[in-house]
């Protein structure tokens, strides 16, 4: 919830190492597993644009808004919901170096404790830009929105153009679990967990241990900075 606590964790856990899982579930759901499978297969090349959305409006229909609708245990619009469709883009086009955020609220009496609604672009450590937006007072049904350009390919979704296949004259739609699609499976906890199982009982590492997520909780924070204060925010953050 905030970045004294996030390396105090980190401190705690490099000093008495044990084996961590991070819940951003995403990672687990198929067609990230797909996307992931065509970035290691060369399909997209250098991934020199990114832009992943939360849109979802998280209204007094879910038992959720009693509490995330409020700085105190919400925190933001990033910390609360956003920081899935951060974790996407570092998990797709690799580390940020910098960003700007701008926030608004959706109305003047949002019941809202912060601006529901984030903006941000930033600077890729691999020369590339991205884009992330977290929109909680949205009138749409929930989208997350995953739009890659790389340099041998891009990608829509689940709808690929690559120079994979060649010949191809338009996007192909490749058939998968989309992450807001409803199914059991677009938030694939079962899998998430097996996972865990089997880090533990193998020693090998997590698809998202707490030093990868913090990375991604580090973001979030730089964009609630610059969208408060107006400015640039580098990364990593300085602590102090």
């Amino acid at each position: 919830m905030d970045k004294e606590s996030l390396w105090r964790m980190a401190e705690a856990i490099a000093q008495y190492p044990v084996r961590t899982v991070v819940s951003f579930v995403l990672r687990w759901n198929p067609m990230f597993t797909m996307v992931r499978s065509l970035i290691a297969d060369d399909a997209l090349g250098r991934i020199f644009m990114a832009q992943v959305d939360y849109w979802h409006h998280v209204g007094p229909q879910y038992p959720q808004y009693r509490w995330s609708s409020q700085k105190a245990l919400g925190g933001s619009s990033m910390l609360s919901a956003g920081c899935h469709a951060v974790d996407a883009l570092r998990y797709f086009a690799g580390e940020v170096e910098e960003v700007t955020a701008y926030s608004c609220r959706t109305w003047p009496d949002s019941d809202y404790g912060f601006d529901p609604n984030v903006i941000a672009v930033l600077r890729l450590k691999n020369g590339g830009i991205g884009k992330v937006s977290s929109s909680l007072e949205c009138k749409t049904p929930y989208k997350f929105n995953v739009h890659l350009l790389g340099e041998k390919g891009a990608l829509m979704d689940n709808h690929l153009y690559s120079h994979k296949l060649p010949g191809q004259t338009d996007y192909a739609t490749i058939p998968t679990v989309l992450p807001e699609s409803g199914d059991v499976e677009h938030h694939p906890f079962k899998h998430e967990i097996n996972d865990f199982v089997q880090a533990i009982r193998s020693g090998s590492p997590t698809t998202c241990d707490f030093f990868d997520a913090f990375k991604t909780m580090e973001v979030c924070f730089a964009i609630d900075e610059s969208a408060a204060l107006g400015t640039r925010v580098s990364l990593p953050l300085a602590r102090g």
